[in-house]
């Protein structure tokens, strides 16, 4: 593997360990509030896993951070796709503030 396919991995992957850490957290916070919201959000952030499983059980690619095509002169060409989880990032961050905040009022 070269450093940029390895670099196009790291980041395809880590939309699901970002994701399961907000589903985590969403459910954390559901047991701390008891407000069915979080559940929908926990859920809400695994899409990832759902659409992997969505093209697992139509015959597409699992993995889409290496895309093999054809170039203008016919020969293959790979391109590869640096999607960088900035949503998830956000998400995660906020929901620790969120669950520190929590942990706060239980303090006081």
């Amino acid at each position: 593997m070269t450093d940029v396919e390895i670099i196009a991995a790291s980041l395809y992957f880590s939309n699901f360990a970002l994701s399961a850490i907000a589903a985590t957290l969403a459910v954390k916070l559901f047991r701390h509030y008891r407000n069915v919201g979080w559940l929908v959000l926990a859920a809400a952030f695994l899409s990832p896993f759902v659409s992997l499983v969505m093209r697992s059980a139509s015959s597409h690619r699992l993995f889409t951070y290496r895309v093999i095509g054809q170039a203008a002169d016919g020969a293959a060409q790979m391109t590869y796709r640096f999607d960088i989880p900035g949503f998830y990032i956000a998400v995660v961050v906020a929901l620790l503030l969120l669950l520190r905040e929590v942990r706060h009022e239980g303090q006081a």
